[in-house]
């Protein structure tokens, strides 16, 4: 935690002077934390990230006069969502909803989750259940996106909703910033969480932010004979494999790289996958879920796809998700909730996102040789023939490999038998 009221902590060196920057206070201005600071020795003025979130990694910070941000990480996309949006600062108001759950008697921590990525929220407040369950001497307030207020978990304190869409993200807001300071201050002391933005695997329970049981893995059949398997769509990041495709001319694989296209091949990638599986299992229960409508998919493959998003429809994804023996889908948010709830998850992944290579994945606690198995990573160039044959490997051969792997059968000391 970070201490933000009444005395605030904030660790920055002088760029040009290198000596310890003084803090002042601090302001939230919208998904940036940020500590108000001053030289003492060459009088300048900056404002520096608090370490939450993404600056927990690249603290930056922002000279006062000039806009200038000092980047010693070279981490060009965080420094130009802050120097952007100081240059273009706002002050109108936005709507900002209190919910008051439980009484506030004791220390605050505000977990601030708003952000202009929508995994990057959904991560962030997935850092609730710490200081609910493990630190009882803090009341929890949570800042969320009105998207995410579906998800806030039970025994939060406080609830704020700040209707901002993902565009406006990055948006440096300063009513925001006053409305935040206004209702913090009032508490004797309050700190700000440090939103780890990969909280560990051991620190939630995504069934107590959805609401929705993941799949149980005690229920996979060994003889499976209608294995449910869900493709999570999207439009704007493609599966655009043409190999294993019909011959086409050089001008006609150009073409069809065009965005219309791209989507259409995708649809066709899709079905091909399906009708695969179907030839092994006749009873195949496939669904496509995701944002997105276009081309039209065969009626026996479940459409669950939408346009927009509502609380009743990603509701809807993540009960189909805990009912998915496999997800499958191209890298991104789109496939944190899908891999929290599914049995197991083949992923997409081209060579442009492969630094963020398990970033959108929430994995299942479990025996490190069975989480080998049940997650799955190919190049999202993948003919839709291999990954057919990949996924019926999976779902023909986790029962059996659970049982091989069981712990309880590779221990020294056991009695086999009372096993058997």
């Amino acid at each position: 935690m970070i201490p933000m009221h009444p005395v605030p902590e904030a660790k920055h060196t002088c760029p040009f002077c290198q000596t310890l920057l003084k803090c002042l206070g601090w302001q939230i201005t919208g998904m940036r934390n940020l500590a108000d600071l001053v030289c003492s020795t060459c009088g300048r003025e900056f404002y520096g990230d608090l370490a939450a979130g993404q600056a927990l990694y690249t603290p930056l910070i922002l000279d006062k006069k000039t806009g200038v941000v000092h980047d010693p990480y070279g981490i060009d996309w965080f420094a130009g969502w802050l120097r952007e949006s100081y240059a273009a600062r706002k002050s109108d108001p936005v709507p900002f909803d209190v919910q008051e759950r439980l009484p506030v008697t004791q220390h605050v921590v505000l977990l601030n989750c708003l952000d202009t990525i929508y995994g990057h929220s959904l991560l962030k407040l997935l850092n609730a259940q710490h200081y609910i369950d493990r630190r009882p001497d803090v009341d929890l307030i949570v800042m969320v996106p009105g998207f995410l207020e579906w998800m806030i978990p039970e025994g939060v304190a406080q609830a704020w909703v700040v209707d901002l869409p993902l565009l406006r993200g990055t948006e440096w807001n300063d009513w925001l910033a006053r409305e935040i300071q206004c209702r913090l201050t009032p508490f004797p002391t309050a700190s700000l969480s440090v939103a780890f933005s990969h909280p560990h695997p051991d620190d939630f329970d995504i069934e107590r932010f959805t609401r929705v049981k993941p799949f149980s893995l005690d229920e996979w059949s060994a003889d499976i004979k209608e294995p449910a398997v869900t493709f999570v769509w999207r439009e704007d990041r493609l599966w655009r494999s043409v190999k294993e495709q019909p011959a086409r001319s050089l001008e006609k694989i150009k073409h069809l790289f065009a965005a219309d296209d791209a989507i259409k091949i995708q649809s066709e990638l899709v079905v091909t996958l399906a009708e695969a599986l179907r030839q092994e299992w006749p009873n195949l229960d496939f669904a496509v879920a995701g944002l997105g409508q276009s081309e039209r998919l065969p009626d026996w493959i479940k459409d669950l796809r939408q346009n927009t998003l509502n609380t009743d429809i990603e509701r809807q994804w993540c009960t189909r998700y805990g009912s998915s023996h496999v997800v499958v889908g191209v890298h991104g948010s789109n496939m944190i909730l899908p891999s929290a709830h599914a049995a197991s998850v083949v992923e997409l992944i081209g060579e442009d996102r492969w630094g963020n290579f398990l970033q959108d994945i929430l994995f299942r606690p479990g025996d490190s040789r069975e989480m080998f198995f049940r997650y799955r990573f190919l190049e999202d160039n993948v003919p839709a023939p291999r990954l057919a044959r990949l996924l019926t490997s999976l779902l023909r051969g986790l029962p059996k490999f659970r049982y091989l792997m069981d712990p309880r059968l590779c221990k020294h000391g056991i009695d086999y038998e009372l096993l058997r």
